[in-house]
């Protein structure tokens, strides 16, 4: 007997999702956490979480409590940790790590140590939705990112203090990654925006993270044009959601920010090479990939076994503007 027809819907009032320990890959599954809160409205919904992607669920009004897993741990804090979350008798967890959490705090009800995904699925996003399925949970088509009235007030500020107009065509560009091998050439990014800047109507905001903020500040340097915004390292998490949402158009590699772009609407023109647009790429009907077809692409690999970075590099800076003028007719 499934576990769906096991469930009895009206009994569960506590539930306890575990997500991921990065930003981008928290992002993938919040359309689980969308499908929890809509399936059951009355119910409490705790979250475990990574110490990086916690400021996703900062303001959310669809998290109860926020609890904060740091896989770094001592074995001591660790069993600490499992026995608070036993303490609370969730009635349903849904694990996206696919872990023995759920099994260890005793949930009523928890997702499978190993989930199985129907034939042909590939993107995460759709993966972590896998989740789902056995209980008879139902995911609507939705925006799942929770964007804050406040953080949308500051953006608008910005915006305007930097003489955007509401004409204008904004387009961002995050040209950092967490891992280098996804990062495209910085003067293929600086060749792109001075193109694209040729045009009066267009403007460019550069985006990131701190860390990626020396890597924004030589490409602003390269620019000759006037329209260059570097916001990188600049705003909070949630004030970053609402930037990406004013955008016309993304320019970026595998990042975060393809993540919150695509679940927001809004156009991703992305570069891809170590990594599989398949698993991770954007998912909008006018969004367009950029990748070379090379027999070593993607190789999933955190080294380039060649030296050469072939499947990044080969990509010149007329493909992509071609690709971006594309996407924006």
């Amino acid at each position: 007997m499934s576990w769906g027809r096991l469930m009895k819907l009206s009994n569960v009032r506590k539930i306890l999702f575990i997500t991921l320990s990065n930003i981008g890959d928290v992002i993938l599954t919040l359309p689980v956490l969308s499908a929890l809160k809509d399936n059951f409205p009355e119910a409490g919904i705790d979250i475990v979480v990574g110490p990086r992607p916690r400021e996703v669920f900062k303001k959310d009004p669809r998290a109860n409590r926020v609890f904060i897993y740091d896989k770094y741990a001592g074995f001591k804090d660790k069993i600490t940790f499992i026995k608070k979350l036993k303490a609370e008798k969730y009635d349903l967890a849904i694990d996206m790590k696919a872990s023995l959490l759920p099994l260890l705090i005793g949930a009523k009800y928890r997702s499978a140590i190993f989930p199985i995904a129907r034939s042909g699925i590939k993107h995460k996003r759709l993966i972590h939705l896998e989740s789902l399925r056995p209980f008879g949970l139902i995911y609507k088509k939705q925006k799942n990112i929770y964007i804050d009235d406040e953080a949308r007030k500051k953006i608008e500020d910005i915006l305007q203090t930097s003489g955007i107009k509401d004409a204008d065509i904004i387009i961002g560009v995050c040209p950092g990654s967490k891992s280098h091998l996804k990062q495209w050439k910085k003067q293929g990014f600086a060749s792109v925006i001075n193109s694209i800047l040729g045009n009066s109507q267009y403007k460019v905001i550069l985006i990131g993270d701190t860390n990626e903020a020396g890597i924004s500040k030589e490409i602003a340097a390269a620019v000759r044009q006037q329209g260059v915004i570097d916001l990188t390292g600049k705003t909070s998490l949630n004030e970053l959601f609402a930037l990406i949402e004013k955008f016309n158009l993304l320019l970026t590699g595998d990042s975060a920010s393809l993540h919150i772009a695509s679940d927001l609407g809004v156009r991703v023109a992305a570069i891809f090479g170590p990594t599989d647009p398949e698993e991770y790429g954007p998912r909008g009907k006018e969004d367009a990939v950029m990748r070379k077809d090379l027999k070593c692409s993607p190789c999933k690999k955190a080294q380039c076994k060649f030296g050469t970075h072939e499947c990044m590099t080969a990509i010149s800076a007329e493909e992509v503007l071609s690709t971006i003028r594309k996407v924006l007719k």
